[in-house]
């Protein structure tokens, strides 16, 4: 009897612990998603120099989030979006990235900020089997080499590049090719397309030169750039760093053609210069709103951020608010009883995102998870006054 009790006991035991096995594997395969939300996270830079990019790509993110939620969410669930400070600091972002993956338990890490914060997080969160989508950042790593899980939504920066230096090759002449850039997996982007393409061309050796985040002093860097002969420096810097290097250039009389990559094609490169950076190229895939020149839509949308933030609508608004549109269309596609993986699939089946802004189009597909078109999606602008003028579409 007592044998019997014991078995009985014993089964029982595994039996709970087998179902308590069980709830804990599907917890893990949803974790964030609860029966009247899903919980999103996102590690921005709200702080420091490059909260120029991060307050307005978080004020966008929420933005479409209300207008989802307005609308009943995704299959009756809310979407809670939790944003976290990074300072653009790598261990911040450490920090920021496990209290959003272990302690909130997020569903997704979503436009997170910036190329060496991403590298920090991105690897954690697939290791926990939790995507990481459209991170505002362009670098290749966001979307290479293939994850079921991973996926990108803004024209490479070394794409950027190889299509601004033959555009500059072929137009102007040029011969002489020259990159200054941040010591760090954003910089080494851009200044691959600017190698890769000169040396497509058959162009002398590109100069090359660094530069630390944080740094004022970009005094060697040009002298360098000078001395060398060098006609276009491509710029792998975000927003001080463009002002810092083309005021030292005109201090010293050093007039090449200088071209900034996306993350420095913003209006604050303008706004903060004081015409330091007249005739600054930079690189995008989508217009930078000027509310006299915007489409009805457009200025309807503006207004409707001026009034829910107080503050004008920028270019890093935009790519906060389309990106968690086109991520709800995906949340939405993947039907009622989300999981990651369902969710990656959904992406994969996007085709022509019709954002309103004059974006490239956005598309994936299996073998495809970057949403533009990597080498024809760029477009030249130039800094003529008080705005960025487009140029003209340019490829490589």
């Amino acid at each position: 009897m007592k044998r019997r009790t014991f078995v009985r006991f014993g089964l029982s035991v595994a039996a709970a612990l087998a179902a308590s096995l069980a709830i804990t594997g599907s917890a893990k395969a949803t974790q964030g998603i609860e029966d009247d939300k899903i919980i999103l996270g996102s590690h921005q830079p709200l702080s420091g120099p490059v909260a120029l990019w991060g307050v307005p790509v978080t004020n966008g993110m929420r933005m479409a989030v209300e207008e989802i939620n307005a609308k009943g969410g995704i299959h009756g669930r809310q979407i809670e979006l939790i944003v976290e400070d990074s300072a653009y600091q790598q261990n911040k972002a450490a920090q920021a990235g496990d209290k959003l993956l272990r302690k909130d338990k997020v569903f997704a890490l979503v436009g997170a900020l910036g190329t060496p914060t991403n590298m920090v997080t991105m690897p954690r969160a697939l290791k926990m089997s939790v995507l990481n989508v459209f991170p505002v950042t362009a670098a290749r790593e966001m979307y290479e080499p293939m994850h079921p899980l991973k996926f990108g939504m803004f024209t490479p920066y070394d794409d950027q590049m190889r299509a601004a230096v033959k555009y500059f090759v072929e137009k102007d002449g040029v011969k002489k090719i020259g990159v200054l850039y941040q010591d760090d997996d954003f910089g080494k982007n851009v200044m691959k397309g600017c190698v890769e393409q000169a040396e497509a061309m058959g162009l002398p050796e590109v100069v090359k030169t660094n530069f630390k985040r944080g740094a004022k002093d970009f005094s060697s860097q040009i002298a360098k750039m000078k001395s060398e002969g060098v006609e276009l420096v491509c710029l792998g810097t975000i927003i001080g760093e463009t002002i810092g290097s083309m005021g030292t250039a005109k201090k010293i009389g050093f007039d090449a053609k200088f071209v900034v990559s996306s993350a420095g094609y913003v209006p604050e490169n303008i706004s903060l210069a004081k015409g330091l950076t007249e005739g600054l190229y930079g690189t995008g895939q989508t217009p930078i709103p000027y509310y006299e020149d915007a489409t009805p839509e457009v200025k309807a949308w503006m207004d409707a951020y001026k009034k829910r933030f107080d503050k004008t609508a920028v270019l890093q608004s935009i790519a906060g608010y389309d990106l968690m549109h086109v991520f709800g269309i995906a949340l939405e596609k993947a039907g009622k009883d989300l999981t990651a993986e369902a969710v990656g699939k959904a992406i994969e089946s996007i085709k022509d995102y019709p954002s309103i802004f004059g974006s490239a189009p956005i598309s994936f597909g299996a073998d495809d998870h970057i949403g533009p078109d990597e080498r024809n999606s760029a477009k030249l602008f130039q800094v003529q006054g008080d705005k960025w003028k487009l140029v003209q579409p340019v490829s490589y």
